[in-house]
């Protein structure tokens, strides 16, 4: 007689979701260095974590029965996304991509000795868009509340109707975070085609700083960011900046941490200009800066 209780019902579904990813969960051996957890994205690429993929002189890729030499193609650290050139094409297909609700049960899957392990965890929370330090758009902050380990690092994180929700990675804290498979196609696909992924540069080095009182802005703002470098030939330079400088606001938005002027610089988008609002020398003073590109490491 077959047991139809939901509990049994459950527990095969996520055995075969389980099963039916042994096509696109990908085993990274780095030369000389630990395994950490890919996934197969297009039949010549893999993504992985990039905090997680050590530099090595080369690598193996397993993606079921198959083993194949891969190359590094290109890392983007504001994404947490790098890839991995295949020596030959591993034939696979991604599941749909999905944003899920808070609640939803997501599985954590990953690489182990003995095939895929997974882990099944609940979507603690969906938020907006969001940027992180390194200055990257972020589709979703997902956040599960499941404590990840190490190893799920660049693992899949597929839905219950087994969409893919995206790709596990350890945020700050040890938190448990999710970057979105939109996130992670757009990223893939300019590492893929280009080797780098090209954003918004000024060419500064920031730090918040004191704003004195005679100089602060109407909003009574306190915090702005002073220039500690200017990098030769960049567009902040281009545009008259200099060390020493205050910066009060960036494209009419408060400069109070230096993560909030990178999201000017995404919002704006390269080639375009941008207001900057500088204290110096006990004036307030204006400049506009032309945005350029500047290729990710």
């Amino acid at each position: 007689m077959t047991d139809t209780s939901p509990l049994v019902q459950l527990s095969a579904a996520l055995s075969a979701l389980t099963a039916d990813a042994g096509r696109y969960v990908a085993e990274v051996l780095p030369e000389g260095r630990d395994r950490i957890t890919g996934v197969l994205w297009k039949p010549g690429a893999v993504v992985v974590s990039e905090q997680a993929l050590p530099d090595a002189g080369g690598y193996e890729v397993r993606v079921g029965t198959e083993t194949v030499s891969a190359t590094l193609a290109g890392r983007d650290p504001a994404t947490n996304v790098a890839v991995l050139k295949l020596g030959r094409e591993i034939r696979g297909t991604l599941p749909a991509f999905s944003v899920p609700g808070v609640g939803a049960l997501a599985l954590a899957l990953s690489a182990s000795d003995d095939g895929i392990a997974a882990q099944l965890a609940m979507v603690r929370s969906v938020g907006p868009a969001w940027h992180s330090l390194a200055g990257g758009t972020i589709d979703h902050r997902i956040v599960l509340d499941r404590t990840l380990r190490l190893g799920d690092d660049g693992g899949p994180v597929v839905g219950a109707d087994g969409a893919l929700i995206g790709i596990a990675t350890l945020g700050a804290g040890r938190q448990s975070l999710v970057i979105p498979a939109a996130t992670v196609e757009r990223a893939a696909t300019a590492l893929i085609e280009k080797g780098s992924v090209e954003r918004g540069w000024l060419g500064l080095a920031l730090r918040p700083v004191a704003i004195p009182e005679s100089l602060r802005p109407q909003s009574s703002q306190r915090v702005g960011l002073m220039v500690m470098e200017v990098v030769a030939e960049g567009p902040a330079a281009k545009a008259g900046v200099l060390a020493g400088d205050i910066l009060l606001s960036a494209g009419g938005t408060p400069a109070t941490r230096p993560r909030h002027v990178a999201r000017q610089l995404a919002a704006a988008g390269v080639g375009r200009r941008l207001t900057l609002t500088i204290a110096r020398a006990g004036a307030i003073v204006t400049s506009e800066a032309t945005i350029e590109a500047r290729k990710s490491a």
